[in-house]
């Protein structure tokens, strides 16, 4: 099971030890992430789910907090103990931290 949560508390998750998932297309993610994300798609979602920490906060983000639900549903159904759906996307995250485009 997953949770909601807003891009505040996401921002304190970040503070200590948190994966962030952007489910974004390539281009959007290449546009502005947030730092040390990991853009997941169907070729790489595999070997995410094979290789990521399962024992840490995942955040998982898309553009507005929907398609992050579902996709925050199955990780967590892949072994994921603490996975959080947040609220509002990368649009209102943007509207208050800042992304990288490394």
């Amino acid at each position: 099971m997953f949770k909601r949560i807003s891009i505040a508390t996401a921002q304190e998750m970040l503070q200590s030890a948190a994966t962030v998932a952007d489910i974004r297309d390539p281009a959007a993610f290449a546009n502005g992430h947030i730092a040390g994300a990991v853009n997941l798609n169907n070729e790489n979602l595999a070997d995410f789910i094979a290789t990521a920490p399962t024992d840490i906060p995942l955040l998982v983000f898309c553009y507005h907090g929907n398609s992050s639900q579902p996709a925050a549903q199955y990780l967590a159904e892949q072994g994921f103990q603490e996975v959080y759906s947040v609220d509002g996307g990368m649009a209102a995250w943007q509207l208050q931290y800042p992304v990288s485009s490394d």
